[in-house]
């Protein structure tokens, strides 16, 4: 089963999380170094790959099934991710939602990478 990482609104506690079903929670870590994150008009986070100069996002990798993610969490998801493969703190990949490449202008984005995380960004705002 692929694994997911997951850095919003279906973490454990928040608005989306029915949307892993009953998905095992893998653990929680960062991303590498490596990603500039966004709040897509306040709504929902987005990685953007910049390498360097990037800030390490919180979030939660789940043992998704294929069909969880394909029946389930990708129709949930907003028209600005797609899914990409990311590199996560140690090193190795994982399945996550991405900013879309033709989306990186024109939703108003706000960059919260200095927070590294959506919780505290949801904390502030």
């Amino acid at each position: 089963m692929p694994l997911m990482f997951l850095n919003g609104t279906a973490m454990s506690g928040g608005a989306d999380h029915h949307l892993v079903g009953d998905a095992t929670l893998v653990g929680r870590t960062t991303t590498a170094p490596r990603y500039r994150f966004h709040a897509v008009g306040g709504r929902y986070p987005a990685l953007e790959d910049v390498g360097d100069g990037g800030a390490a996002v919180e979030g939660e990798v789940y043992d998704l099934s294929y069909e969880q993610l394909r029946e389930v969490l990708l129709p949930g998801e907003p028209d600005g991710l797609e899914l990409g493969v990311i590199e996560l703190a140690d090193g190795s990949g994982s399945l996550a939602m991405v900013l879309r490449r033709e989306y990186a202008t024109l939703p108003p984005l706000t960059d919260i990478s200095d927070l590294a995380s959506w919780r505290a960004y949801q904390e502030q705002a």
